[in-house]
């Protein structure tokens, strides 16, 4: 590509999260003059540039957005103005003319493999639990190119925290492309003392959020007592029924405010989540959203079916006060047994509305109309003492039917439900409920562990595509699953989000695959499938090895030659033997020796023969390196997993070593071929 510059003006007009990023916008006619210069020839992806500034010489590298900025101009975020060297006085001068003017060069940019960052801010290690894959993310997201001895930001989307990197040394060379390649990331504190500070930071910051996370267990109660609002109990629940609902019980103990009123059970919440660390801003259940004390989680919930734990947190809006946490299991409840059952021929009460038989109705009434209060509220009927009154703390939301009997509850369900909240995503919510299931869900900036490259990361915005929403992926993870790689078992490139299925399709290849056809020879483990010479030399189903000594170029069509050449072969073996040391072939003479059988007499000799030649298995004499394959195959078979011709399969394509260790070692290469390519007994049944 040309290296002459291009002349433009510069007008910083990328703020937002895109401020902190190192790709301009462009001219269209800067992509015209690149692709006239080109000669027909495809454009480098990605395009990449040198900025320099004669003023000031400084330079620094960047990518391109798109190419749509106004005739002679370049958009360029306040980051790479600021490294150029350029003021904000002098990018808004009035006078067009008078603003800076900068070389813009085409420039091809190594791959980079290593970089080594300095982190200037010494809370950097407080920004995000898992702050390394916060900076992958962005860098994926916002940069194309680095410049050794330069500076460069990232956003926290959670949070809005910006950290600020010096890029301390890179490689290959001192300016690389960070696109599609595998770099190396080596964080390294600017000094001892930086380090120490930053550590001492996130350990504040730990102690900071409430630290320890203890663990409940089912049907085991676990109590607490708050001495402070900004308090929060941490607790996780690891084992549960799976096919059982799950209850979660708060209950809070008797006690008086400050001012010595007794305190709502309401005043105390839990909040439940699939994720770590749950709170009033994020959780998928809670006490907060039914007004009730208690949660109740169905064995059938998308959320909890594919959680290994359940998260609880434990909040109050009034101190001192103490609580109870169980959680508990059993059967489902239908709605007619969890409906109070009147008793027959009982009379209700028309004060407090409870159920009465016949002979103390009549006593009933009459001491509840004189002694009770009923709160004339629609959706109320709290009974008072009539001698006090309807207290003045007793309070009815009229938004909705909720009412209790404390200010602090009072103010915590007007806070909680009718004050309107906006997201740091920007979505604005009607309350505090929506907000809190909003960034638990569906929230961009909601952290998540990405299936593929297996980062704690944003799961961004929803994916367009309806075929990634079915199948469950979120928008980081929809990008990130197009990225290649190599199948280890056919060595083809596919892309990540194809990985499962592809090897799927393996699967069913393996299991689907025909049995492998070994030689009939029953010393011989060879295959015959392997051996294409075998296919069309023989009737006997023998491996070119064993039917060598058979064969004969001579018309055949009985069949009776070659009865008599196996015959002649049996008859060698029986008399001279094949002289190996290894050979156990009780139809050879060395084999019997070996194996101290009694030597056969001339007589007896003719007779095996015979046998032998009729009886249909053919047992020819084998070389000692197949009688150390035998050896591994019957060593394999006695585990009864799979069949004999896949273990002769596995053990031809396995170097088998002498003896000792290295046999061993010949014995797990054959186990794991079988793992990965054999086709078990249990699943040809």
């Amino acid at each position: 590509m040309t290296s002459s510059p291009f002349l433009s003006m510069l007008v910083p007009q990328i703020r937002g999260t895109l401020a902190y990023s190192d790709r301009i916008v462009l001219p269209q006619t800067v992509l015209e003059q690149l692709l006239s210069e080109a000669g027909g020839e495809s454009l480098p992806s990605p395009l990449t540039f040198r900025l320099f500034n004669p003023q000031t010489n400084a330079f620094t590298h960047c990518g391109v957005r798109e190419f749509s900025a106004p005739e002679s101009t370049v958009l360029i975020s306040p980051q790479i103005a600021s490294t150029l060297g350029i003021s904000e006085k002098q990018l808004h001068n009035e006078d067009a003319l008078a603003r800076p003017v900068v070389q813009i060069s085409p420039c091809n940019l190594p791959k980079g493999t290593f970089v080594s960052l300095c982190p200037l801010d010494a809370n950097y290690l407080t920004i995000d639990d898992n702050w390394k894959a916060l900076l992958e993310s962005a860098l994926q997201a916002s940069y194309t190119t680095l410049t050794e001895g330069q500076t460069f930001s990232i956003v926290n989307p959670a949070t809005q925290e910006i950290i600020t990197l010096l890029v301390k040394n890179l490689q290959p060379e001192n300016a690389v492309c960070i696109v599609e390649t595998d770099l190396t990331v080596d964080i390294t504190a600017m000094s001892e003392d930086h380090a120490r500070k930053s550590l001492a930071n996130r350990d504040a910051k730990r102690v900071q959020a409430n630290g320890t996370v203890a663990t409940i267990t089912k049907d085991t109660p676990v109590d607490g007592t708050f001495t402070d609002l900004t308090q929060t109990f941490l607790f996780e629940l690891k084992t549960w029924d799976r096919s059982l609902p799950l209850t979660v019980k708060l209950e809070v103990l008797d006690a008086v405010d400050s001012a010595n009123r007794d305190i709502d059970a309401r005043a105390a919440d839990v909040f439940a989540s699939i994720d770590e660390h749950p709170s009033k801003d994020y959780f998928l259940w809670s006490t907060q959203s039914e007004e009730k004390t208690i949660i109740s989680i169905g064995p059938s919930n998308s959320f909890l079916a594919k959680s290994e734990k359940l998260s609880l947190a434990v909040g109050s809006c009034v101190v001192p006060l103490s609580f109870i946490l169980t959680v508990s299991q059993a059967a489902e409840i239908t709605g007619l047994e969890s409906k109070q059952e009147v008793p027959p021929d009982s009379r209700q009460c028309p004060n407090c509305r409870q159920y009465f038989p016949p002979r103390t109705f009549q006593l009933h009434s009459a001491y509840c109309e004189r002694n009770n209060l009923v709160c004339p509220h629609p959706n109320c009927g709290r009974i008072f003492r009539r001698q006090d009154g309807i207290p003045h703390s007793h309070w009815h939301c009229d938004l909705d039917s909720f009412s209790c009997d404390s200010v602090s509850t009072k103010l915590k369900h007007i806070s909680t439900h009718h004050t309107s909240q906006t997201c740091t995503c920007g979505e604005s919510f009607p309350s505090q409920q929506h907000l809190a299931h909003h960034r638990a869900t569906v929230c961009p900036q909601k952290l998540h562990i990405c299936r593929f490259c297996h980062l704690r990361l944003a799961q961004e915005s929803s994916p367009d595509s309806q075929s990634d929403l079915l199948a469950g992926y979120t928008g980081h993870e929809s990008r990130c699953g197009t990225r290649t790689t190599e199948c280890q078992r056919c060595n083809r490139i596919v892309r990540l989000r194809d990985l499962d299925s592809h090897m799927q399709l393996h699967e069913l290849q393996r299991v689907s695959a025909p049995l492998p056809r070994i030689c009939a020879n029953e010393l011989c483990v060879r295959v015959i499938d392997d051996d294409p010479a075998a296919a069309v030399s023989n009737t006997l189903s023998l491996c070119s090895s064993c039917f060598g000594p058979l064969y004969s170029p001579m018309h055949d069509p009985t069949g009776a030659r070659l009865k008599a050449r196996i015959e002649r072969r049996y008859f060698i073996q029986l008399t001279a033997g094949c002289k190996r040391k290894l050979c156990t072939n009780a139809a050879c003479a060395s084999g019997r020796a070996n194996s101290n059988l009694q030597k056969l007499a001339s007589g007896d000799v003719g007779a095996l023969v015979k046998e032998l030649t009729q009886g249909g298995k053919l047992e020819f004499c084998v070389d000692e390196g197949m009688t150390r394959r035998r050896r591994l195959v019957n060593w394999i078979a006695d585990d009864n997993e799979f069949a004999r011709p896949w273990i002769c399969k596995a053990v031809s394509e396995v170097e088998v070593a002498t003896e000792g260790d290295d046999m061993a070692r010949s014995e797990a290469s054959a186990r794991s071929w079988l793992a990965e390519n054999g086709v078990r007994i249990s699943e040809t049944r």
